[in-house]
């Protein structure tokens, strides 16, 4: 037992009768880290000047990897340095002598349990990982488990090799896990054991003959309901695409699940236009807005139910920032082509036909402060189309003007675009 006197540590002691052959396994380690905690405290409090002037420099602890291949006696190594260390002398800097005994303690126990054989699980539990309710991945005890289980089949490679999915998969969920993994993946210290733990998951998945569009269904990727969120910035989409490749490379396409699992265009296009607008899946959206514009084609969907089918018809504001008018603007381009009989449709025509005057204005409003030019150029057409048509119908200038909204500054150039399209049609 330890007793304390004023807030430190006095006597260093253990009551073995307490204990039972378990708890007994790691005296050794237990008088070990005392004596250092002795060393610290002693050292702190007697002589600070030597903390000042660090006259006792002695090498930090090897850092903790995880290596594919590591030597089987990496812990037993770090154990022997630092017992080289402690003959040589500790730099003690105050507190972080604590630390340098924490650390001492921790290796010589792996040491022992690799010494041992102890079980994966066991250690687990023991370096306390076992919280279902935490991040395993956030605890610095877990790159010294994933060593340990590393080492631990370099040294059996007679045995069968011990997976560390399967300790995971105890405490945590296979979507919940595999949420955990992607989370890891983006950290540059758990990076790689989080993706080798990724490939044993899908192995294991792989194995129990869990289909593509079953995983698809088990992250919920078939629930689209408010037609705002990305779902291609899910964890779980990102796991499913690379776990579709693996299964049935160049067989089942990303398209063909989204189609099967929405089967309404609409609903399928409100998934691709909300991950075309976010930069991280801009690219994948894209492709796959792409292959459903060429099946539409290979089918002779109109322009005018394409339009629909982009949900371009469900309001004014903000659309010409919307990527998918591009979108309809190049299949109505695409549609001509392959179709000469057919009457080409203009994006001004197609929108007159779904919105009244004062709905266009509203969407050259809402581009005013457009950086785009393409959007510019889409406000700039559709403000053309209105003075045409209003010139033609003989409105009067100043009306024109209240119509359309323009600033100050804009006047001008407004009315001697509308005078000249009024004058050239009384000209004819």
């Amino acid at each position: 037992m330890i007793e304390e006197s004023h807030g430190i540590s006095k006597y260093f002691t253990l009551d073995l009768s307490r204990y039972d052959s378990r708890q007994l396994e790691d005296r050794k380690t237990f008088n070990d880290a005392a004596i250092l905690l002795s060393i610290a405290i002693v050292t702190a409090s007697t002589n600070a000047s030597l903390l000042v002037e660090d006259s006792l420099n002695v090498p930090s602890l090897p850092a903790l990897r995880v290596q594919t291949g590591a030597s089987t006696n990496r812990f037993l190594r770090i154990h022997d340095e630092l017992e080289d260390g402690e003959e040589r002398g500790f730099s003690i800097k105050s507190i972080p002598g604590v630390e340098q005994a924490s650390n001492y303690l921790s290796n010589k126990r792996l040491a022992d349990y690799l010494k041992n054989d102890k079980d994966v699980d066991d250690v687990f539990i023991k370096l306390k990982l076992n919280s279902p309710n935490k991040n395993v991945f956030e605890n610095p005890a877990f790159l010294k488990w994933t060593q340990y289980v590393d080492d631990l089949n370099q040294k059996n490679l007679n045995k069968k090799p011990k997976l560390m999915i399967q300790t995971l998969s105890k405490y945590y969920d296979d979507i919940q896990l595999s949420s955990m993994l992607e989370a890891a993946k983006k950290v540059d210290s758990t990076r790689a054991v989080a993706t080798k733990l990724q490939a044993e998951q899908m192995k294991i998945w792989k194995s129990g003959g869990v289909t593509p569009y079953q995983l698809f269904n088990a992250f919920n990727l078939n629930l689209f309901d408010d037609g705002v969120t990305n779902l291609f910035a899910s964890p779980g989409m990102r796991t499913w695409i690379k776990y579709a490749d693996e299964v049935k490379p160049g067989t089942t396409t990303v398209l063909d699940t989204l189609r099967a699992a929405y089967r309404d265009d609409t609903v399928l296009s409100k998934v691709l236009t909300a991950g075309m607008k976010d930069p991280s899946t801009e690219k994948l959206a894209t492709e796959l807005q792409a292959m459903q514009v060429n099946r539409w084609l290979d089918n002779l969907q109109p322009p005018d139910n394409v339009f629909k089918l982009l949900s371009l018809d469900k309001g004014a504001e903000g659309l010409l920032s919307n990527p998918q008018l591009r979108t309809w603007v190049n299949y109505a381009e695409s549609y001509k082509g392959n179709n000469e009989y057919t009457t080409k449709v203009t994006l001004t025509g197609a929108l007159r036909k779904h919105y009244n005057d004062e709905e266009l204005v509203t969407m050259i409003r809402s581009a005013a402060d457009a950086t785009s030019r393409r959007e510019l150029m889409y406000a700039e057409n559709i403000q053309n189309a209105l003075l045409d048509k209003w010139a033609q119908a003989g409105k009067p200038v100043y009306e024109v003007l209240r119509a359309l909204g323009v600033t100050r500054a804009q006047t001008n150039d407004v009315m001697a675009t509308y005078s000249k399209k009024v004058l050239a049609l009384e000209s004819k």
